[in-house]
């Protein structure tokens, strides 16, 4: 049987005019530190392995990590809120959870990733990964 765990990426999107604040927030309060920056996203490592993304700006998904950096440029509406946080599970069988997910009938959203991004019901948003997939190209400054 498969097994599911969460994993360790998480993107939230978020308005522009907040960066300073969430910057201060997550790096001055909580300690965390910018790993990578880019002008619409901040990766933000918080303790030894917890990477949390900041989606500022309204893109296509082709940019640094080829379907993680694109956002909202304003507030998001009631119904793009379903949407806000992006979250990771991790699967030790990718193939089997990945069929089982979309039989199960959730909304998959095209995204330019090899990954398996959907809309559980409740409307968050998760990726599907291995757990013992490489990721770190997601942590790495560049």
């Amino acid at each position: 049987m498969s097994k599911i765990i969460f994993g360790n990426h998480s993107a939230v999107r978020v308005p522009r005019t907040e960066r300073d604040r969430i910057r201060k927030f997550y790096c001055d309060v909580l300690g965390g530190k910018i790993v990578r920056e880019f002008d619409g996203k901040d990766d933000v490592r918080i303790g030894d392995d917890f990477y949390i993304s900041f989606l500022y700006s309204a893109g296509d998904g082709r940019g640094a990590d080829k379907g993680v950096n694109y956002a909202a440029q304003d507030a998001l509406s009631e119904d793009q809120f379903l949407r806000a946080i992006f979250l990771e599970l991790k699967s030790n069988n990718v193939e089997e959870m990945r069929k089982k997910i979309v039989e199960f009938g959730v909304k998959v959203l095209d995204v330019p990733d090899p990954h398996l991004y959907f809309q559980a019901p409740g409307g968050q948003v998760f990726r599907l990964v291995g757990i013992d997939e490489d990721l770190s190209k997601y942590e790495r400054h560049v």
